[in-house]
């Protein structure tokens, strides 16, 4: 009889959590899809480190960062690792200087390689491709979305809001490898040129062209 009281109880409890569950990740994804359609346009230094999952660093660098909704981006690192990815909403170049090769993709395809295009794409597919949760730590607004599809080279992501503003977004792989992200002097809502959206490949550089039907 304990054991029948036991389990209806805990069929009761989950029965009653459920809603609650889905209530919280359906807020969750509203204040996330929000707080990104409310970026139009952002430009920040970062911050980069990669660790592995002892929490030794693999690899740090450093750059700019420049988005425009819907879909553009500037993502610049330093030397020595010197790479320049842009987008211009329909198509993503990434220009690897020391390989001397620049490798061409459509956007949709580059979104699951360049997790950064979230903070300048279209929201509305969001919780087609994610499930949002959220939590508070300290005075941070976490948001950690995991992606529905399994062949993602990432398997969630997690961006830190203090106050209205970004500060870092860290990448989980497959390898148990973490990538963090710190984003520093950020002017939100800037106006910005259309130009740093524009690539011109390069003479005398390697072309890998993935495009649909090139």
């Amino acid at each position: 009889m304990f054991v029948k009281f036991v389990r209806a109880s805990l069929i009761a409890a989950a029965v009653c959590v459920l809603p609650v569950l889905a209530s919280d990740q359906s807020s969750a994804l509203t204040d996330f899809t929000e707080r990104l359609e409310s970026l139009n346009a952002m430009e920040t230094q970062f911050q980069q480190v990669t660790l592995d999952q002892s929490g030794e660093i693999l690899q740090s660098l450093s750059g700019t960062l420049v988005v425009m909704r819907p879909g553009k981006m500037r993502w610049q690192t330093r030397p020595p690792y010197e790479q320049l990815v842009v987008s211009d909403g329909k198509v993503v170049w990434v220009y690897d200087m020391d390989l001397e090769q620049v490798t061409v993709r459509d956007l949709e395809m580059r979104l699951q390689e360049t997790p950064a295009l979230l903070l300048s794409g279209d929201v509305s597919g969001i919780s087609d491709s994610y499930t949002v949760s959220r939590e508070m730590v300290g005075e941070v607004v976490r948001f950690r979305l995991k992606p529905l599809d399994a062949s993602q080279l990432f398997d969630s992501l997690e961006f830190d809001y203090a106050g209205d503003q970004v500060a870092y977004m860290r990448i989980y792989d497959a390898a148990g490898q973490i990538t963090e992200i710190q984003f520093t002097d950020q002017q939100v809502n800037p106006m910005l040129d259309e130009v740093a959206f524009t690539f011109v490949i390069p003479d005398d550089v390697d072309v890998i062209d993935g495009r649909h039907g090139e």
